[in-house]
């Protein structure tokens, strides 16, 4: 029985580790750090600029995504249906333009490397050198 515990209290820890997600952009954005509010405020549609004044192209997972359900839980503590019926209401009533979706984390690294403007989530263990981490999403 003990050893049941340990290996599920590990499991459990490794998961949530590896659930961890990060926030990238462009090493010559000129961003170094965002606050938790700052993110929310872009991937909520509320500013679509840096606190520098530059432009942001926030980057999403799909609609249906696990990785967007973990995000968002994370950042906002609202569910994905939440999320969703969020920005249905906000693209009705043609206040915001949601997150450019794409399709991958893969995908999410690719276009920060070549939009300076581009800004992303991923999980930690993908984090690669070519990319700036500018928050952390737990």
């Amino acid at each position: 029985m003990k050893y049941l515990i340990v290996f599920f209290s590990t499991l459990i820890l490794s998961l949530h580790a590896s659930a961890d997600m990060i926030v990238i952009c462009h090493p010559d954005s000129g961003i170094d750090k965002l606050s938790r509010k700052q993110v929310i405020d872009l991937y909520m549609g509320r500013v679509q600029h840096f606190p520098n004044g530059g432009k942001a192209l926030t980057l999403d997972m799909p609609t249906d995504s696990d990785h967007r359900a973990k995000f968002y839980k994370g950042l906002t503590g609202k569910t994905l249906p939440q999320i969703n019926a969020y920005w249905a209401r906000l693209i009705f009533a043609g206040r915001a333009t949601p997150p450019q979706s794409v399709e991958s984390f893969q995908e999410v690294i690719t276009t920060i490397m070549k939009d300076t403007t581009a800004i992303g989530y991923i999980n930690k263990s993908e984090l690669v050198d070519s990319v700036k981490v500018i928050a952390h999403v737990e």
